[in-house]
């Protein structure tokens, strides 16, 4: 079977059973704290690999991993993943219930990056002016990075705002290796 087609297939249904549940925000939830250790922690997709590890112990990793107490869909549907021996695909499967959420619940992923922390006034006025013009709702993540040196970079999706000094100094500095190519 092709493995792109595994996460498409079983993140669908994931959520197709979430719905009729009416758990697909809790499964969600869920989903995003998986993939969350899925990239805080390497080992644990290597772990969840390991085919010496008894089914009962990746049970019990997968439901730390998304939260102790765990809504009835996602058990079920953890279940049908191990008993399918599907577990090293749940990362993909994961990323992928996140994405077809976000489409169905017109939800963006925004990502600002700045050198300092943003009070709440200025983050809810960028989500604000993002949210008319998507027409959607967005989902920010928050990173102060103190190399951008000032300004902002604002991500939404596959679109990137880049306001910040350290991206104006790298642009004039091209510039100024173009010009001077040019005249060589």
């Amino acid at each position: 079977m092709n493995t792109g087609l595994i996460p498409v297939r079983y993140a669908t249904a994931l959520l197709e059973f979430a719905s009729v549940s009416k758990e697909q925000d809790r499964v969600y939830t869920e989903v995003k704290a998986l993939t969350k250790h899925f990239s805080q922690f390497a080992g644990l997709r290597t772990v969840l690999d390991n085919p010496v590890l008894a089914t009962a112990e990746k049970r019990k990793i997968i439901v730390t991993a998304a939260g102790v107490k765990i809504s009835k869909p996602f058990e079920r549907f953890m279940d049908l993943i191990l008993e399918n021996n599907r577990e090293s695909h749940l990362q993909e499967i994961a990323l992928k219930y996140i994405a077809l959420y976000r489409k169905q619940k017109n939800i963006f992923y925004g990502k600002l990056t700045t050198a300092t922390p943003v009070n709440a006034d200025t983050e809810k006025k960028l989500m604000k002016l993002v949210e008319n013009t998507t027409g959607g709702t967005i989902e920010m993540e928050k990173v102060i990075d103190p190399e951008i040196i000032g300004g902002f970079m604002f991500e939404v999706d596959f679109v990137r705002w880049d306001a910040s000094v350290s991206g104006q100094i790298r642009r004039i500095r091209n510039e100024y290796i173009e010009k001077n190519k040019k005249t060589v």
